[in-house]
C-alpha cells in the first residue's frame, strides 16, 4: 500500500529539519545523504523520493530553517519589546553553541557565498524575509519607511554578523561581551 500523502509531507520536512541541522553544524560538504538520512531515521533510498540532489535539498533546507526561525515562531505584531526579546534570544550562548534552532543566515553565511544561484536565492529570500518582517514592526513604532528598512537590515547583519563571529572565537568570555555589545547597540537602536 503506497504511504499517504500526509506522511510523505511529513517524511520530507523530518529529512528537511535534520538537514538544516547537520549543514548547520557541520556544512554543506561536511555531510553526505546518507548521514542525512541516518539523522532523520529514514533509509538512504527514500531519499530520491523527495529530492532531486544534494544541492536541492540544501537550498530547500535553508527555506525550511527561516520558516522555523525564531522571528517567524514568535509570530504576530513585533513591538518593541517582542523585537528587544528576539535580539535577546538571537544574540545568545545558546545559540552560538546551537543549543536548539539555529539559524542559516549566522551559521552558514561563508558556506552559502561559495554554492550555486539556487542556494544563494534561497539564503537571499530567507534574509530579506527577516528584513521585511522587521522593518515593517520597526515603521509600526513611526519610522519612515526608509529608516525602518535601514535599521531593518542593521538589526539583521548585526544580529547574524555577531552570531557567526561568536562561533569562531574559543574564549566564552570573548564570545559573551560580542553578544552583549551588540545588544546593547540594538537595544539603543530600538529604543529610539
Amino acid at each position: 500500500m503506497p504511504y499517504s500523502a500526509e506522511h510523505k509531507k511529513q517524511s520530507r520536512e523530518r529529512i528537511l529539519l535534520s538537514a538544516i541541522d547537520l549543514f548547520c553544524r557541520r556544512g554543506f560538504d561536511q555531510i553526505s545523504i546518507a548521514q542525512i538520512m541516518q539523522h532523520a531515521e529514514m533509509t538512504h533510498g527514500a531519499f530520491y523520493a523527495h529530492f532531486s540532489s544534494k544541492v536541492s535539498l540544501y537550498a530547500e533546507a535553508i527555506l525550511t530553517a527561516g520558516r522555523h526561525s525564531l522571528l517567524v515562531r514568535k509570530g504576530g505584531d513585533l513591538d518593541k519589546e517582542k523585537m528587544r526579546y528576539l535580539v535577546t534570544e538571537y544574540l545568545s550562548m545558546e545559540h552560538v553553541r546551537q543549543e536548539g534552532y539555529a539559524c542559516p543566515l549566522a551559521f552558514l553565511s561563508t558556506d552559502v557565498a561559495h554554492r550555486d544561484s539556487e542556494v544563494r536565492a534561497s539564503y537571499e529570500k530567507v534574509f530579506n524575509g527577516m528584513v521585511d518582517r522587521l522593518a515593517q514592526a520597526l515603521e509600526a513604532t513611526g519610522r519612515s519607511l526608509q529608516t525602518a528598512r535601514a535599521q531593518a537590515q542593521y538589526l539583521v547583519v548585526t544580529m547574524v554578523g555577531t552570531v557567526s563571529i561568536a562561533r569562531s572565537l574559543s574564549d566564552t568570555e570573548s564570545q559573551k561581551a560580542l553578544l552583549e555589545n551588540s545588544k546593547s547597540s540594538l537595544f539603543a537602536m530600538l529604543a529610539d
